[in-house]
């Protein structure tokens, strides 16, 4: 907008408008017409107005800015934090908005009422509780009550021996007066109720008075009839019991001599025989006796839906990924247990074996079995199972006699075993059981590590310890450490390394988060693998040695799939290896390699060497079928493969453009003597990452002004430093007075904000509500007028009319 502020001014005003010719029609108005249109435009035209104020008033508006544009989502859209925009929403949406609104609402409902009712029925008071939980409060409360055994109401009817007794206070002092103050008459006479001709009488006398026109009785005469009645049947409760007890003393008195005269005729008289009862009487006399004993139903929890349970489920997991996120970054405050996350199947899912390249499964294996469910075969492996659960089972106390044990069953009925272990050991049958089944969490991974070394199934072992290793993990925690302790003395010298050395490392990975950044187990077990791999990469002795050293790299990645760290030592040994195996490595150009690869001993392949897409790699293979060609063939194409997962895990870096370039001049010289399928689409995806990396890679740059020297001070020194101590002021009471101070007057200027921000909100309240009050007033208003308007219209109309019929 150019010009003068005037000559703004004037252009806004135009456009809106406000000022000039705004109405070109050559129709004439009426002065109703007129009237009504700019009681309709008064609020557009205010509303113009004030955005040309605003528009003109720069000075007046608040402009939070911030150091970097961010934006965030909201229900208008995407919004930029600071902005006016986004202000408004804050003070609309905030917290303490909300709060002032309801507290707001709530005074100006109560506003000039007094009095009210107060429900103080059982969850009437209480918006979140269900109908149902209002019903079982108010069951509760009434079994309370009736189990209690406290008096009822003073206006009961009941006697005292009957459930819901009534009129407890005038029965108590029945032996005194059993009239209770109160007398019954009948025609201004006072009648008894002692004999029956009296009661005759009265019956006789009130049918009369039923069939005369009755009157209508005072209360208090209601309450001495009911009363008189009820001393009356308690009365004849009593001389019925007094009979009772008169009997029950008359035969006792008799019972003596009958007792005498049964026992003098015992001998003569033969021993009857009981008939016994029958199977469905004895059946019957049983249930009445469990019926008896058995305690009442407490009523359950109520039944979530199904929302409820997903929403449950899903805070859980959400919480169990916070967790893991801080353990990740370092902060772990909780011991060593197992992981909560990384036990679906081995290595984060069964699926992925093919896609990791190492075969952990036999030829002749069978399918895995579980805790839950073990499939028994027929005929004689019948037999043997049920022979097998009639025996008492017994606690292996080393890996040796479990060892005995195991191999002693067929494959189908160890899983069967080590789960009637289990339920013969729970920790809630017996005292120790808990230390046992400790023991035996322990004696399970050694006895795995020993189906390992002797290259026998044990997928299905390595289940149920994930399984146990959940709720008993103490031992087993110092047993692995100890285990990688002897693995640290045996791979520093020139021992080879032991089939269930490398399983170790896959174990760890199942049983416990490898994300964290200190742990008991993963981390000290990290550290070992880099050092393995570097004694391989320096000290190469064989192919057997260095397709070991594949399996730790392998494992490494999977440890780091969550944490995505980076670890340089992997890097390097895939480039060492790669150059020991590929044709012709002379050919080779390794300037691009980020290590300076130089290997002493090179297996390099012939040209005619038959390269496969299979790069599956069995423990057998590894270490025993690792000097044919077709074994380094399988090795290459499987440290191709851990390029691949290596760039997935660590595309996110910004250096991951020198790390492509590596892998990139090794498949250029790789795909000139084999063309299978992973190496040629490999290397063009690793040409497109390269090329997007270089494009939004940002290079570290020098500073271009002036260098300006460090200011240099004299430090100032104080005597007896305390980095606790908040003031040096020797006296106490001052430290504490001064302190008192600092925080009242804290206090007060939070409270007077806190007041001025509340003022504020009631303020703009009140305002809005005035607001509304004029609005609906001028609305009234004009629907008024225009409802007049139109009445007076047609009136007129029709005297015109009558008045030009009258002239006709």
């Amino acid at each position: 907008m150019a010009g003068s502020q005037l000559k703004q001014l004037k252009s806004a005003l135009k456009e809106k408008g406000l000022i000039g010719q705004t109405n070109t029609n050559k129709k004439k108005y009426t002065k109703s017409k007129t009237s009504r249109r700019n009681e309709v435009d008064r609020d557009l035209r205010q509303q113009n107005l004030n955005e040309i104020r605003d528009q003109f008033n720069k000075f007046d508006q608040r402009i939070n800015r911030t150091k970097h544009d961010i934006t965030i989502a909201s229900k208008d859209g995407f919004v930029k934090v600071g902005s006016k925009q986004h202000n408004a929403v804050t003070a609309k949406n905030g917290a303490m908005q909300k709060q002032m609104k309801m507290q707001y609402d709530l005074e100006r409902q109560k506003r000039g009422r007094t009095g009210g009712i107060l429900d103080k029925r059982f969850g009437e008071n209480d918006s979140h509780l269900s109908q149902e939980e209002k019903m079982l409060m108010r069951f509760t409360k009434e079994r309370q009550v009736a189990s209690s055994g406290k008096k009822k109401g003073l206006y009961s009817l009941q006697s005292d021996d009957e459930d819901g007794d009534f009129f407890d206070a005038e029965d108590e002092n029945d032996d005194d007066d059993d009239d209770g103050g109160f007398q019954l008459t009948h025609s201004g006479q006072a009648l008894s109720l002692d004999d029956e001709e009296t009661i005759k009488y009265v019956d006789e006398d009130q049918l009369e008075v039923n069939d005369a026109p009755s009157r209508k009785k005072s209360k208090n005469e209601v309450m001495k009839e009911i009363i008189a009645k009820s001393k009356y049947y308690k009365q004849q409760r009593q001389q019925t019991f007094a009979k009772t007890q008169d009997q029950i003393d008359s035969l006792d008195e008799d019972f003596g001599d009958i007792m005498q005269d049964l026992q003098s005729a015992q001998g003569a008289i033969a021993k009857p025989t009981f008939s016994q009862k029958a199977p469905e009487d004895i059946e019957y006399d049983n249930k009445v006796r469990e019926l008896t004993y058995d305690r009442r139903a407490a009523p359950a929890d109520r039944t979530k839906t199904d929302e409820e349970l997903r929403r449950e489920h899903e805070e859980k997991i959400k919480k169990l990924e916070q967790d893991r996120l801080k353990r990740m970054e370092g902060f772990n405050d909780r011991e060593a247990e197992a992981d909560d996350l990384d036990g679906d199947g081995f290595w984060g899912g069964e699926s992925e074996d093919e896609e990791n390249g190492f075969s952990i499964k036999q030829d002749d294996e069978e399918e895995e079995e579980g805790l839950e469910e073990v499939v028994e075969g027929e005929g004689s492996n019948t037999t043997r199972s049920k022979s097998a659960k009639s025996q008492p089972v017994l606690m292996p106390t080393s890996v040796e006699e479990f060892a005995t044990q195991m191999d002693s069953l067929d494959p189908d009925q160890q899983a069967n075993h080590i789960k009637r272990v289990c339920d013969a050991y729970k920790p809630n049958l017996a005292m120790g059981n808990k230390e046992k089944m400790n023991q035996f969490v322990c004696i399970l991974f050694e006895y795995t590590l020993h189906l390992v070394d002797r290259f026998q199934p044990f997928d299905s072992v390595v289940k149920i310890l994930k399984d146990l290793a959940n709720s008993y993990n103490q031992e087993l925690v110092e047993r692995m450490r100890s285990f990688l302790s002897n693995i640290e003395t045996r791979s520093q010298g020139a021992t080879q390394l032991n089939p269930s050395d490398l399983m170790y490392f896959a174990i760890v990975a199942w049983l416990f988060s490898t994300s964290d950044h200190y742990h008991l187990i993963v981390t000290p077990s990290v550290i070992l693998m880099n050092q393995i791999l570097s004694n391989i990469i320096y000290h190469p002795r064989d192919v057997s040695q260095l397709a070991q050293g594949v399996f730790i790299v392998d494992v490494l990645l999977q440890y780091q799939r969550f944490s995505k760290r980076f670890d340089p030592e992997v890097v390097n040994f895939i480039e060492h290896s790669v150059l020991m195996l590929i044709p012709e490595p002379e050919k080779f150009d390794n300037s691009k390699l980020l290590s300076s690869a130089n290997p002493s001993v090179k297996y390099d392949l012939l040209k005619s060497t038959k390269f496969t897409q299979d790069h599956m790699l069995s423990i057998n293979d590894i270490f025993h079928n690792a000097n044919t060609s077709a074994f380094k063939a399988k090795l290459l194409i499987k440290l191709i493969h851990l390029m691949d997962k290596s760039i997935n895990l660590w595309r996110d870096k910004s250096s991951i453009i020198y790390l492509l370039e590596s892998y990139m001049s090794f498949l250029k010289h790789i795909v000139k003597y084999t063309t299978i399928d992973p190496i040629p689409q490999l290397l063009t995806k690793f040409t497109k990452l390269h090329h997007q990396a270089h494009t939004s890679l940002k290079p570290l740059t020098l500073q271009h002004h002036k260098s300006i020297a460090i200011a240099t001070l004299a430090p100032k020194f104080e005597e007896n430093f305390n980095p606790d101590k908040k003031s040096y002021d020797e006296n106490k009471d001052r430290q504490e007075l001064n302190k008192v101070r600092q925080q009242l007057k804290k206090e007060k200027k939070a409270a007077l904000k806190d007041i001025r921000y509340e003022n504020r909100f009631v303020a703009r309240e009140q305002i809005d509500e005035k607001k509304k009050m004029y609005d609906e007033y001028h609305r009234k208003m004009a629907n008024i007028v225009n409802t007049i308007q139109a009445d007076e219209g047609a009136e007129k109309n029709q005297y015109e009319r009558e008045r030009k019929r009258q002239r006709r």
